[in-house]
């Protein structure tokens, strides 16, 4: 028979003399680890008996304090935020936390909800793609509370936490239309998600309400990286005629767009304006500094994690999906 006792990932950390981050690589196998640090954790794990939640062996989950968080590994993004505010609210609670960072596909997505099901933590936060019918069924056969955070759930046993990112959009393009912008392009991101698909719902409104026709080719798909913003920004160029405007889905995308503008001859807000998303640390540094969506990724996370905390305890949870307050940043990149 296994024991299971209550040991936390701290304890493991404290006995091994590592941080918890480390305890957490060694169990998920998700960053390399020193070899002498990684039999310390492996042996600490099995001086505690911790082992037998680890694997899966008689798990009482009420007892865990361990939070799953499924997020895609993006660095230097706001994902980072998100990061900071689960953490501070699973500390203040007494939680631990598992982190599995995917590589944003569906199949990593399942691989982490399945692994955090055999070690049994009390509740999830899932930040990546809309979730699909095998992501519903792993979530619903572990009957283990499920947050969603970056998007707005369309299943009614599975709260979500983000911004309006529709609304977001709409103001910022409308913004640039008040500035006397008619001809406004778009770098969005891929897909039917917020990035891809919600903010090109508030570009496309904002757009119509104004009388303004969407030009199709000057809206480019494009992935996060400053080089794939590059890239948009020369399709869109390409396409014969030069917009005025460009409202971008994040601002490393923004970041790209200027690069190349820049490098060929043009110059940032004169000659095109650039609206970047989400206010990351980048859009202050960079020059001209770039106007960009402003929101608390750290309250997200925050919420998030108290909502979790709630359904974990039994509680209701209102409202379904909650969305912080955002802001338009207003620098130089739109003069």
């Amino acid at each position: 028979m296994v024991i299971f006792l209550k040991v936390k990932i701290k304890d493991i950390a404290q006995l091994a003399n590592v941080s918890i981050s480390t305890v957490s690589r060694v169990i998920n196998n998700s960053k390399p680890v020193n070899d002498d640090v990684r039999k310390r954790v492996l042996e600490a794990i099995k001086q505690t008996n911790y082992r037998s939640n680890v694997i899966g062996l008689e798990t009482d989950k009420a007892n865990t304090q361990l939070i799953g968080v499924i997020i895609p590994q993006n660095s230097n993004t706001v994902l980072d935020d998100f990061n900071v505010g689960i953490r501070d609210l699973a500390d203040l609670y007494g939680y631990d936390i598992m982190v599995g960072l995917t590589d944003g596909s569906a199949e990593s997505e399942q691989h982490y909800l399945k692994m955090f099901q055999r070690m049994g933590t009390e509740g999830n936060i899932f930040v990546g793609s809309i979730p699909n019918h095998e992501h519903l069924e792993i979530i619903r056969s572990s009957n283990t509370p499920c947050v969603l955070v970056g998007q707005q759930s369309q299943v009614d046993t599975i709260p979500s936490v983000h911004l309006d990112n529709i609304t977001a959009s709409y103001e910022a393009v409308t913004y640039l239309i008040q500035k006397g912008h008619r001809k406004i392009a778009m770098i969005r991101g891929s897909g039917d998600n917020a990035v891809g698909g919600d903010r090109y719902k508030g570009y496309l409104q904002a757009l119509m309400d104004a009388g303004i026709t969407l030009r199709k080719e000057w809206v480019v798909e494009s992935a996060m990286a400053v080089e794939d913003g590059s890239d948009a920004m020369r399709r869109i160029m390409d396409s014969g005629e030069l917009p005025t405007a460009v409202f971008c889905s994040t601002d490393w995308m923004a970041v790209g767009a200027m690069n190349h503008l820049t490098d060929n001859g043009l110059r940032v807000p004169a000659d095109v304006a650039v609206f970047g998303f989400d206010n990351s640390f980048i859009a202050s540094i960079v020059r001209p500094k770039l106007s960009s969506v402003e929101y608390s990724g750290t309250e997200i996370g925050m919420t998030a994690t108290r909502t979790l905390i709630k359904l974990i305890k039994g509680e209701t949870v209102v409202p379904h999906h909650a969305n912080v307050a955002h802001y338009l940043a207003i620098r130089e990149s739109t003069g």
